[in-house]
C-alpha cells in the first residue's frame, strides 16, 4: 500500500500483512510499514463499526461505503482547515516581511 506522495517507508520488498476488518480477514501486501497498515485497518474497522451502530446498516458493502464517505468527509474537512491555516500563515508572513522591510529600509 502506498500513499499518493510516496511509500509509507523505505522497504523495497513487499511484505504480506494479515489484517481483520469488520470480521473478515485479508492478506494485504505493502512496501510500507506493516504496523502502520495494521493501524489503518484497525481504524477502518472501528469506523465501520461506528457507522453500522449509528445507521443500523447490516450489509457489509453498505457499511463499507458509508464508512468510506465518512472518512472522505473527514479528509475533506482536514484539507479545508489546512488550506485556511496555510492562507493565514502566508498572510502573517507577508505582514512580517512588510514590517521588516520598513524597519530595515
Amino acid at each position: 500500500m502506498q500513499r499518493k506522495d510516496g511509500p509509507m517507508s523505505e522497504q523495497s520488498e513487499p511484505s504480506s500483512v494479515r489484517v481483520r476488518i469488520y470480521d473478515r480477514e485479508f492478506a494485504l501486501r505493502t512496501t510500507g510499514d506493516p504496523e502502520r497498515l495494521q493501524a489503518l485497518c484497525r481504524s477502518l474497522d472501528t469506523r465501520m463499526r461506528e457507522v453500522a451502530a449509528s445507521t443500523g446498516a447490516v450489509d457489509t458493502l453498505k457499511v463499507a461505503v458509508l464508512a468510506a464517505l465518512s472518512l472522505g468527509d473527514d479528509l475533506q474537512r482536514v484539507r479545508e482547515e489546512l488550506k485556511k491555516l496555510d492562507d493565514s500563515v502566508a498572510r502573517r508572513s507577508l505582514a512580517c516581511v512588510s514590517m521588516l522591510d520598513r524597519f530595515l529600509a
